[in-house]
């Protein structure tokens, strides 16, 4: 009952965090983040699509607010830099990052050898759109339990060349700023782009600056396309960190004392590449080869040490696809190989002092895959598919200041991970699909490695089955768009990250877990095509069950608990109203329900509920090349204090009590322009 008062309450007023909940596609788009490229009412797996290149959406300093309203994704927000993304539940016990999901920038690969993916790198007026493969989809892609977030490089829409200016300036001192150039031809289509980020933060020791670059080309000749993507990140940001439960109550503005202590940051220098060949070999056969490299180097001062690490990545991926009438077969490989190396130094209240540890690791992994699709008739899609996983890693100590020498190979048994799905249009606009496939994901690091350094090798990779059913379509003269969504997860093996030291973490194997829930999205429109204003209503919900079935943790049973990190609910819900080519309005809520806090479930965070505004106008520029768009948002209006990222089991040292939450932000404003080349749609069907 107190769930319904709640949807209730949010449909009837509007309301979410930071992002244009009509932003998620319900439209018939293409996706490709599926084995094969096809319309999304067809696809027989349960994904969203998120539009990104939108005047509101270009306030945002990163997309994680974005994707915090697709249903069945929740981030968790530290800082600009600190942000965990689990996709049903899966990736909630990584501390401080996104791990347990695959991410891609188009061709290039987001995720480290680590199984860690940095989305807040990426600046958002480089990026088109976002598809979300949600549930195991490691027979697409291998290592990656949660699914998979597909990025698509934006691309000049226009011929000749193109141009975009925007600014803006917010509360806190925050500020983003961002050029592009663009050109087009019926062959090649370029874009190259710069960003600045700053930020003063609104809590202590929490400053931010980012600067990045991209260059996306696109070229195409005969049979052949060639696309080629960079990026380059420069990064200087410090760190608040967690705060226990009284500072966070009475002062969410501080920050932990030991970071602050020692004016604890983060900075790093990273730039990634990759190249792609597509050769159409003929009318039926279709082979595309990718190339892709990175390298990063980060450093961090932290209260306890000092770490000085850097990788550098290589691969490729090949795939050769046969499609003829209504069958359509994929095989391919990929292969992963990355160097990493990290120093430990000692601290003197900052300042770096001698060398304590240097190691070095070596990451390989190779993926073998095939797919196979089928059309019996113009109503049903079926497919299926497998992937065959190799892992393989090493440790080699260059130096130890105590000697003791960590160096070592260790490989897990070769994973095989089927999936199958169907899709069945019942009638012209409304499709069932249902899909089962099997997932893992591979320890991190940290994971491997026990409390005094040496590997653990009874440590294995946790693996899980997911089975979902759902539907979507369209009603009401195609007014009413829906998508909705069941699915359960067994889980073997899950891999819970303990903290045994401020600076030390370690893995263990949890036994069973089972992760249930509904996801739902619907956008209902009230205008007519034709109509100069269109108001539309927007809800996205998820609902979760989440539980350890089976996990017993140094005599402690926690069997029949419920997995800490993990909202009950999510719900957002939005009024927009769009006036055709002139205006753009929006007011929303984002109702998180509580969440436990550690495994014992003895310690549960309430939730909370929030609501933000946004304009856009289009300032109209007769007889001139260029248009003016102008944005504001009010966002948290109620001045709510909330925890944006909750630290799971988060232990207490030398007697200072837990740090379990991390503040979100207080009302904060952002007002933006931006001047683009030449005029365009805005909003809505023009």
């Amino acid at each position: 009952m107190k769930t319904l008062k709640i949807i209730t309450s949010l449909l009837l007023t509007g309301g979410a965090l930071l992002a244009q909940p009509d932003t998620i596609a319900l439209e018939d788009v293409t996706v490709s983040v599926t084995p094969f490229e096809q319309r999304l009412s067809e696809a027989t797996g349960s994904l969203s699509i998120l539009k990104l290149d939108q005047p509101t959406q270009q306030q945002s300093i990163n997309i994680s607010h974005q994707l915090n309203n697709v249903p069945g994704v929740f981030i968790g927000t530290g800082t600009h830099t600190t942000n965990r993304v689990t996709i049903r539940g899966i990736g909630s016990r990584t501390p401080y990052s996104s791990n347990r999901i695959r991410a891609y920038l188009g061709d290039m690969p987001l995720t480290n050898g680590d199984g860690i993916s940095t989305l807040e790198d990426l600046d958002i007026s480089g990026l088109s759109h976002a598809e979300i493969l949600k549930g195991p989809a490691s027979a697409i892609y291998g290592s990656g339990l949660g699914g998979v977030i597909l990025l698509k490089p934006i691309y000049p829409s226009q011929s000749g060349l193109s141009y975009r200016f925007s600014g803006n300036y917010g509360s806190f001192n925050t500020a983003r700023y961002n050029a592009s150039l663009g050109y087009k031809n019926s062959n090649l289509a370029v874009i190259a782009g710069y960003t600045h980020a700053s930020s003063d933060g609104f809590r202590e020791n929490n400053q931010y600056r980012r600067d990045q670059f991209y260059l996306q080309s696109r070229a195409t000749y005969k049979a052949h396309t060639l696309n080629f993507q960079a990026t380059g990140t420069l990064l200087d940001a410090q760190i608040p960190s967690s705060l226990n439960e009284s500072d966070f109550l009475n002062s969410p503005e501080k920050a932990a004392g030991n970071w602050l202590s020692i004016s604890g940051f983060e900075k790093y220098r990273k730039i990634s590449v990759s190249e792609s060949w597509q050769y159409n070999i003929s009318e039926h056969f279709q082979n595309k080869l990718t190339l892709f490299s990175a390298f990063n180097d980060p450093y961090e001062s932290r209260p306890f040490n000092i770490l000085d690490d850097q990788s550098v990545t290589t691969g490729f991926r090949e795939s050769l696809e046969y499609k003829h009438n209504n069958i359509r077969l994929r095989a391919g490989t990929e292969f992963f190989y990355e160097t990493y190396s990290w120093e430990i130094f000692a601290t003197n209240q900052g300042t770096q002092g001698i060398r304590q540890l240097h190691n070095e690791e070596k990451r390989r992994y190779l993926n073998l895959f095939a797919h196979a699709g089928f059309n019996p008739t113009d109503r049903l899609n079926i497919e299926a598919g497998l992937n065959l996983n190799f892992l393989k890693y090493s440790i080699n100590t260059l130096y130890n200041i105590t000697n003791e020498d960590q160096s070592g190979s260790y490989s897990y048994d070769p994973v095989f991970s089927p999936r199958t799905g169907i899709n069945y249009n019942v009638t012209g606009n409304q499709f069932i699909h249902a899909s089962a496939g099997h997932g893992f994901s591979a320890p991190s690091l940290e994971e491997t490695l026990l409390p005094e350094g040496l590997i653990n090798p009874n440590l294995l990779p946790e693996t899980g089955w997911n089975f979902d059913i759902g539907i979507r379509g369209k009603l009401i003269n195609e007014r009413w768009h829906y998508d909705l969504t069941a699915y359960t997860i067994f889980i073997s093996n899950m891999l819970v990250t303990e903290r045994v030291a401020e600076d030390v973490f370690t893995g263990i194997n949890a036994g069973e877990t089972r992760l249930s829930g509904i996801e739902m999205y619907h956008k209902i429109e009230f205008g007519q095509p034709t109509s100069i204003v269109n108001p539309t209503i927007t809800s996205s919900m998820f609902f979760s069950n989440n539980q350890f079935t089976q996990f017993i943790d140094e005599g402690t049973n926690y069997s029949g608990k419920n997995l800490p990190g993990i909202p009950a609910q999510i719900i957002n819900t939005a009024l927009n109203l769009n006036i055709k080519n002139v205006a753009y309005f929006m007011l929303e809520a984002r109702y998180s329900g509580k969440q436990y806090m550690n495994d014992a479930n003895s310690l549960q965070y309430g939730g909370h509920l929030i609501g933000n505004s946004s304009l856009a106008l289009k300032i109209p520029m007769k007889n001139m090349p260029f248009g003016l768009e102008v944005t504001a948002d009010l966002n948290n209006i109620l001045n709510t204090n909330y925890a944006s990222m909750i630290l799971v089991n988060a232990p207490s040292f030398g007697g200072a009590p837990p740090r379990y939450y991390y503040p979100g932000m207080p009302r904060n404003f952002m007002v933006g322009l931006r001047i683009i080349s030449a005029a365009r749609k805005f909003y809505g069907r023009n």
